[in-house]
């Protein structure tokens, strides 16, 4: 979960400009592309990638190594995060609907820094314990306003609630264990919410 009116980089580029309805985010050609990617080789070797910056991030030694292979386009319509998770515990989570770049690398490796530094609701992420820690990258649709979450499938689709005393949170599926716990915060909060299909890479 990110909670985005505590995490700056989200609070000017969180809300996407355009309101998409839900048939648009389930056709969204762009989006399909990452769905094929993510069940390719090529996903495995993102992974992988991520995987390398964040050890030389956390140990300090520079990697040189570039990513080799070229993922789908997503700047001006899709959004990207970076969530770690060790067991079922998240351990830190970051991202936008929009970004500042069309490099890819570039803003991986800023959302990656971001999710193993800069996520105020965990501590940062010790270099011992990466190896037992998954690094999970989610792409979506802009968010799309719900009236009802029961029956959507939390494989396929994150949250965002948007709440009366201007607190706002992101679920991407990966952080979701049941749709009651996203209902409740959303009834005890006065929260409205919306849905964004997902393409998970793991």
């Amino acid at each position: 979960m990110i909670r985005v009116a505590r995490i700056i980089i989200f609070v000017s580029m969180v809300f996407p400009a355009v309101a998409v309805h839900e048939s648009t985010a389930q056709d969204d050609p762009m989006l399909a592309q990452w769905g094929e990617f993510a069940s390719g080789e090529n996903s495995r070797e993102l992974l992988r990638w991520l995987r390398s910056l964040a050890r030389a991030r956390l140990t300090g030694v520079g990697s040189g190594e570039t990513l080799s292979v070229k993922p789908p386009p997503y700047f001006g319509r899709l959004g990207i995060f970076i969530t770690l998770k060790k067991g079922k515990k998240v351990r830190g989570c970051f991202g936008a609907f929009s970004h500042w770049t069309d490099d890819i690398a570039a803003l991986l490796g800023d959302y990656l820094a971001g999710a193993l530094t800069r996520d105020p609701r965990y501590d940062p992420l010790d270099v011992s314990e990466l190896a037992d820690t998954e690094i999970i990258m989610t792409v979506t649709s802009p968010p799309f306003a719900v009236g009802e979450i029961y029956g959507m499938n939390v494989k396929e689709y994150g949250f965002m609630l948007q709440c009366s005393k201007g607190e706002n949170y992101i679920f991407v599926p990966a952080e979701i264990r049941q749709l009651s716990f996203v209902d409740r915060l959303a009834s005890e909060k006065s929260c409205q919410i919306s849905a964004f299909k997902a393409v998970t890479i793991r």
